[in-house]
This record gives C-alpha cells, sequence and structure tokens, in this order.
C-alpha cells in the first residue's frame, strides 16, 4: 500500500494504491480513493488516540486498514449496482480479520465511524458531476492531475 507522510506526520493515501495498471483508472477506483480518505479522516480524527494507546495501531496501519477496507467496499457496491444485495453494509468480520486485537467494543465504534464517514461522503458525491459510482467503468482524469 502506498502511504506517505504529510507535513504534520499523518500517512496519507495515494491514488496510485487505487490503480494497479492504466486500465483499472476508472471512475469507481477513484471514488474507493476517496472513500479510504474519508475512512482515515474519520477514524484518525475520532479513534485515532485509543487506538495507539490501548491498542498501539499507528496512523500508518490506519490509512493501511482505510485503503484495505475502501477496497473491499468496491466489491460490496458492485454487488449493490448489480442488485445481488438491496443494501450497502459494513462488514464487522472484515475488521475483525484486519485488527485481530481489537475488542469487540472497538470494532463497533470503528463500524460507526466508518457508517458516519460513509454518509458523509456519499452526500459530497450527490452534489459532484463527476457521477463515479454511475459512471463507474469511465476513465478518471482526476488520477492523472494531482497532487494530492
Amino acid at each position: 500500500m502506498e502511504i506517505e507522510e504529510d507535513k504534520f506526520g499523518h500517512g496519507t493515501i495515494k491514488p496510485t494504491s487505487f490503480y494497479p495498471s492504466e486500465i483499472e483508472k476508472t471512475k469507481l477506483n477513484w471514488f474507493c480513493y476517496e472513500l479510504a480518505l474519508s475512512f482515515d479522516l474519520a477514524i484518525r480524527s475520532k479513534l485515532g488516540k485509543k487506538l495507539k494507546r490501548r491498542y498501539g495501531i499507528d496512523e500508518e496501519e490506519i490509512a493501511d486498514f482505510c485503503i484495505y477496507f475502501a477496497k473491499k467496499m468496491k466489491e460490496i457496491i458492485l454487488q449493490k449496482l448489480s442488485g445481488e444485495i438491496e443494501t450497502v453494509y459494513f462488514s464487522y468480520d472484515l475488521i475483525e480479520t484486519y485488527f485481530p486485537r481489537l475488542r469487540d467494543r472497538m470494532i463497533n465504534k470503528i463500524l460507526d465511524v466508518v457508517a458516519e464517514a460513509w454518509d458523509e461522503q456519499l452526500s459530497i458525491c450527490e452534489r459532484c458531476p463527476t457521477r463515479c459510482v454511475t459512471e463507474k467503468d469511465e476513465y478518471c482524469t482526476m488520477f492523472d492531475e494531482g497532487p494530492y
């Protein structure tokens, strides 16, 4: 996973984590990149200190998790768009698998924070003319525009 530090020493998620090849610079992958950023900001701001103090999970691990989680959400989003599932869900198991040392209570807090970040991201997307989800397979020029 590509993570670099910003001027404040926080791990930042890079767009290149979401397109292994040029052909995968799609709008859906851009949406997942933005989703990972939203998850990362929300988790670090609301739970970062507790995760560090109680579990030794630092900002880089949080960023790695957010990349992983956003990529897993892509599969769920595609299921929703194809009609396989009725609603988008956030998997307790994905968090537990990634962070096996977390207690149930902390996993539930992460789920709450992620759900809130999801809702906020969707509210932003509703106004955005790019239409990353409805035009999911289209080439996304934002991957080429940087810096981020």
